[in-house]
């Protein structure tokens, strides 16, 4: 094989002595974009400048000043050097030819700029001799591959393996953890390459680990835990014998040695020795079972329990306990019945009149006078029922051999005091007269109709007598079209349309109740309607329909709506126009209407002391209850929200009571038109309040309900908005409380 040897010989321009390399030129390259185009950035991100510098030879090296030197990149005939930009100097060196020390650029070094430097140097030649040296490339492979290489006893590297050598013999060997040492010699010939690939033979095995008659036993080889659990089979272990344990709760330990071969699996069962019994206890239903002073369970137990001496009980209300000690053995099944032992007393029961039944921890025992026998003790729910009589629940306690006595007289009806806002109104019950305002009088349990009357007015209701709570008082109302005091200016259009709407004004009881974005609103609840809060309301009238354009007409004399019908709500009012109507209307009646506050508004969508807890007012399904953009159009719209299809639809408003009512008869509470109330928006308070009135100021007036071009969202019974005072809208109306 032959090697080429470089002898260097020099030729100098100049004496030996005189500087080696020199500048010959340095200039600015105006039109050469190379720098940007290159886009090297230096430490700060800014554009290298970019020095070409031109030399013949190769084997030159550069140093910078203090900005230092980004990269150097060897091209023909060339050095590219990458500098920053306001560089003051330039170091050259080469190992043959000398160095040019701290060489001055001439200008200004600029950002993104080129500039070329052109170096006169010696010249370095090469005469190329033959020389005959004996050397060969060893390559060795081995399967699988990571082996050390030993060539005569010293270790080389690890396969795949390549080096070239002198030619002649090598002794080899390859070692490989888990794998038998594979060795032999090696002759490298004047072809000048060899070659060996050498196959390892294992030297591990493996073993399953079986147990039975359970699983899951912890396994450890040579005292050392392996992470795994039965049935399983190990990681690689080495050839030779190997202590395999297996621990499994509630088991005895097992050892066994095993011997792992070459390449093979061997399969290594154990038969678990258990140190448990099985454990069946017995005792009747209501009895709590302990074992060793620990609950297991009522009525019933099944498990296993470590062999030795235990303490088992039943325990049972009005029983004397069941305790055994017993000795377990393991391996043992074990059944045992357990039976807490009763323990009675006796109880007379004795009412006025006789003849009542007798309850006892809802059981009947028969009727009064009664004596019962072998009662269990503790305290004994007692009912006593008779027909037109009120039942007696009272409880008695039973004690251990002692007889008590419960003895009840049983009445038969409750006192009721009758009345109505005006006395000597003529009062009936069940169509008999009675008397007049106020009237107290016993009445039997059971439902009676109560009924007064006033002139040619009367009012009516059901009355339920029942065998529980006080004395009662009962007011019947003539509601608020007793209360009208007509205006001399009122004509008689306007008191037959006004006269109807006072009639359908709806009494809503007072109450408490959580007013905000409660869970029953889901998802769909916003920030604003949070935090939800406590609100005490007192007693109040609400319109049953929303003010229909024939009542706006007859109290205004305009009409302002853009979807014009009698019985529609009226729309395209503002919050101020809502006011003057009252101020009329309440002129014409006598009575003090209002628009509703916030809070009357929701406690009565949502249905007032009969609330069901709906999302929508009356129902969790809007379309039973409202109007709004899917169906109240020319046909019922799908999809989501959208302004086009409520355009295209025709949808609008629709004729008030219409759809289902809410809880307390009020129609349209979700849906049809938005509805102002009194107060102004504000975000609501975390504290609890009564009959709240609202901010005393602000911008924004507070509307509810959603409307008949409204998504669902808006419909929903906590679903809040807002709008200026002076705002009119198609959409916007309105209804009245008093």
């Amino acid at each position: 094989m032959r090697l080429l040897i470089g002898i260097i010989l020099l030729s100098w321009f100049s004496l030996a002595e005189a500087q080696q390399i020199s500048v010959k030129t340095f200039r600015k390259l105006e039109n050469d974009l190379s720098a940007r185009t290159e886009n090297r950035l230096d430490q700060n991100g800014d554009v290298c400048a970019l020095i070409k510098v031109v030399v013949p030879e190769q084997g030159f090296y550069f140093d910078g000043d203090g900005n230092g030197i980004v990269t150097v990149e060897r091209k023909i005939g060339e050095y590219w050097v990458f500098i920053p930009y306001g560089s003051r100097y330039l170091t050259v060196k080469h190992d043959k030819l000398g160095v040019l020390r701290a060489y001055a650029y001439p200008e200004r070094i600029e950002k993104a700029c080129v500039y070329e430097l052109v170096l006169t140097t010696g010249r370095v030649h090469t005469v190329v001799e033959e020389a005959e040296l004996q050397s060969g490339w060893l390559i060795l492979q081995s399967e699988p591959s990571g082996a050390d290489v030993y060539l005569d006893d010293k270790l080389q590297g690890t396969t795949p393996f390549q080096k070239k050598l002198l030619l002649g013999k090598y002794r080899y060997r390859l070692e490989l953890p888990l794998y038998h040492s594979a060795a032999g010699v090696v002759e490298l010939t004047e072809e000048g390459r060899q070659q060996l690939s050498v196959p390892l033979s294992p030297a591990f095995g493996y073993v399953t680990v079986r147990t039975e008659p359970e699983t899951g036993a912890e396994i450890m080889v040579d005292g050392e835990e392996s992470g795994l659990k039965t049935n399983a089979t190990t990681a690689r272990l080495s050839s030779g014998v190997h202590r395999i344990t297996v621990k499994l709760d509630m088991y005895q330990p097992q050892v066994k040695e095993v011997e792992v071969k070459d390449g093979d699996t061997t399969v290594v069962a154990f038969t678990m020795q258990p140190n448990f019994a099985e454990l069946s206890l017995s005792a009747p239903d209501s009895a709590e079972l302990y074992i060793d002073g620990m609950f297991v369970g009522k009525g019933k137990y099944r498990g296993r329990l470590m062999e030795g001496l235990h303490d088992l009980e039943a325990r049972q209300a009005s029983h004397r306990s069941d305790k055994r000690q017993e000795l377990i053995s393991a391996g043992k099944s074990v059944e045992m019945i357990l039976q807490p032992r009763p323990i009675y007393g006796k109880l007379d029961v004795i009412t006025t009149p006789m003849d009542a039944e007798v309850w006892i921890d809802n059981r009947s025992y028969g009727k009064t006078p009664l004596t019962v026998t072998d009662l269990l003790i503790g305290n004994r729910e007692v009912e006593l029922r008779k027909q037109g009589y009120a039942s007696v629940r009272r409880t008695v306690k039973i004690e251990e051999n002692k007889l008590q006595t419960l003895q009840e007289t049983l009445s038969s009806g409750r006192s009721v005091t009758l009345q109505t806002d005006r006395e000597g109104d003529i009062l009936y019950v069940d169509g008999k007269q009675i008397g007049v305002s106020p009237q107290k009088l016993e009445l039997s349990y059971g439902v009676h109709t109560i009924r007064a009357e006033r002139g040619e007015q009367h009012t009516e209701k059901q009355l339920e007598v029942t065998e529980t709570g006080g004395e009662t008082v009962v007011t019947l109302g003539f509601g608020l079209l007793s209360q009208i005091h007509w205006s001399s200016s009122v004509t008689p259009k306007q008191k037959e349309i006004l006269s109807r709407l006072v009639e359908n004004m709806v009494q809503v009881e007072g109450g408490r109740f959580q007013m905000g974005g409660t869970p029953e609103q889901g998802s769909d609840a916003y920030d604003w309607e949070k935090p939800v809060h406590e609100v005490t309301l007192s007693d109040y009238y609400m319109g049953k329909y929303e003010v229909r354009q024939s009542e706006w007409e007859v109290v205004m004399g305009s009409n302002p709506s853009r979807f014009k019908g009698e019985d529609l709500p009226v729309e395209g009012v503002s919050w101020s126009d809502c006011h003057e109507f009252i101020e009329r209307l309440n002129a014409l009646t006598g009575l003090s209407f209002k628009l509703p506050t916030e809070a009357q508004w929701e406690y009565a969508a949502r249905g007032g002391r009969l609330s069901k807890g709906y999302k929508y007012s009356g129902s969790n399904n809007l379309g039973e209850v409202g109007w709004y953009w899917k169906n109240s159009g020319d046909r019922v719209l799908t999809g989501k929200w959208d302004s086009n299809e409520v355009d295209r639809d025709h949808c609008r408003t629709h004729q008030v009571g219409e759809k289902q009512p809410n809880e307390l008869s009020l129609y349209d509470m979700s849906g049809n038109v938005w509805e102002w109330c009194e107060d102004w928006y504000e975000y609501y308070s975390v504290t609890s309040q009564r009959d709240p009135l609202g901010a005393a100021s602000g911008f924004y007036r507070v509307i509810r309900g959603g409307s008949w071009s409204d998504a669902v969202r808006f419909c929903r019974v906590s679903s809040r908005s807002s709008n200026v005072p002076v705002h009119c809208s198609f959409n916007l109306g309105f209804r009245l409380v008093c």
